[in-house]
């Protein structure tokens, strides 16, 4: 979508939207403090608020007479509240983005290159994956912080009692979810609701199976796989999990990431396909489930597919702290503060070093988390992508719904609405 799109959607969202600090003025005098605006979802979050707070502190205190006016945002209204503030011009100097966002932020043209804050040392220690999840055309627009990727967390003891290995393929996934559903308890927990948690989980099973939800041909046409039988398959595969096996709890539709995690620390669920981050505030409600945890890389259909997961900043182009917006965005990513964030909130380090020097990550709590932050594989960059999940969600929920539907007319239906979706945005 066009910046001029974006834009004039952002005012018709609201026009009265506004951010409390306003642009960063430049400094009337040599004497006067450095400021720093941030729009950030940390603040927002537990056991991640008190941490950055700290971070910011720690920051301030190396740099005196610097000033940081933080404002929260729940991750998913980020991206609405952005695209509000560019509209009218109260953008902050840093502001939160992610693999589900850049792309946008990208097209509206308020994303600073970052590659010339970068040295060749600081480049190499990023993970691969994350670098390639971070870059558009060439050019390193978002900071990473972290990685969140994807693995399937389970309960170790459930499944030595049961007497089944940890899945290595989505059948197996399913037979050991049943091996240990019983007793009040469920052998996987399904993030079914149609926003960014469910849709995401349930891309990464129809890529197993095969089939891409989006991508570009040799030409650069956006493409769509949904439709073919791998597709029908994957979308059986979910809804059985559900309505055939029953080894998701009751009210998966309305169960995403929040309630599936309570669901794992009142210890309910055995099985959920997650990002490590779900691990500290499991720990945090049930301190008692810390040796009783370990993960696995997502199971293999016909392949096995981990989207790149990642949050970090954004500079903008218009900040007049530039210089200072990129050190405080590598202050608080340093490889310590990497590692100490891993020990606290669970999600994984975007630093090698860090990934290799953290005793807490090189268990097997964190195994499949590990494995997948080296598989990881960048998301369409497309304007419109979350269009295009919208409707695999939609789709999903409509067949767990209603099991008795033609599942092969429910997909291509959904084909029909996601090419629609392509042509309306050539």
């Amino acid at each position: 979508m066009k910046k001029t799109v974006l834009i004039a959607l952002a005012v018709l969202l609201s026009s009265a939207m506004l951010f409390a600090g306003g642009q960063t003025e430049t400094a009337s005098s040599s004497n006067a403090p450095q400021k720093l605006t941030v729009l950030t979802t940390a603040i927002t979050q537990n056991p991640e608020g008190p941490l950055f707070e700290e971070y910011v502190a720690e920051f301030k205190e190396a740099h005196p007479g610097v000033e940081i006016e933080l404002s929260g945002i729940p991750n998913n209204q980020a991206l609405q509240q952005i695209t509000t503030l560019a509209a009218g011009g109260s953008l902050p100097d840093i502001f939160v983005s992610t693999e589900n966002t850049i792309g946008a932020l990208y097209d509206m043209g308020i994303t600073e290159d970052l590659t010339p804050y970068m040295s060749d040392a600081e480049m190499a220690d990023i993970v691969d994956s994350v670098v390639a999840g971070s870059t558009i055309d060439g050019k390193f627009v978002m900071y990473p912080w972290y990685s969140g990727p994807n693995a399937v967390l389970y309960r170790t003891d459930w499944l030595e009692e049961a007497g089944v290995e940890p899945p290595k393929t989505l059948e197996e996934m399913v037979e050991v979810a049943q091996a240990i559903t019983g007793n009040n308890r469920y052998g996987f927990g399904m993030i079914g609701t149609n926003d960014d948690s469910g849709q995401t989980r349930f891309v990464m099973i129809l890529r197993s199976f095969g089939a891409r939800e989006l991508y570009q041909d040799e030409d650069g046409n956006w493409k769509t796989e949904v439709g073919t039988p791998e597709s029908v398959k994957a979308f059986e595969y979910f809804r059985d999990l559900r309505t055939k096996y029953n080894v998701a709890p009751p009210g998966a539709l309305e169960n995403s990431f929040n309630e599936n995690v309570n669901l794992m620390a009142a210890e309910q669920i055995g099985m959920l396909i997650s990002g490590s981050n779900s691990i500290g505030k499991i720990f945090t409600q049930n301190p008692d489930l810390q040796g009783k945890l370990g993960s696995v890389e997502m199971p293999v259909g016909v392949t096995t597919f981990t989207p790149v997961s990642i949050l970090g900043w954004s500079l903008n182009p218009e900040s007049k702290n530039k210089d200072l917006a990129v050190e405080f965005m590598k202050f608080i990513s340093d490889k310590d503060r990497q590692i100490r964030w891993v020990e606290t909130t669970g999600r994984m380090p975007v630093s090698k070093d860090a990934l290799a020097n953290s005793d807490y990550i090189n268990t097997p709590l964190f195994e499949g988390y590990v494995a997948a932050s080296d598989a990881m594989q960048p998301a369409p960059q497309a304007s419109f992508y979350p269009e295009i999940k919208t409707e695999l969600g939609r789709t999903y929920q409509l067949l767990i719904t209603n099991p008795n539907l033609d599942v092969e007319k429910a997909v291509k239906d959904c084909q029909a609405a996601i090419e629609r979706i392509i042509a309306n945005n050539k």
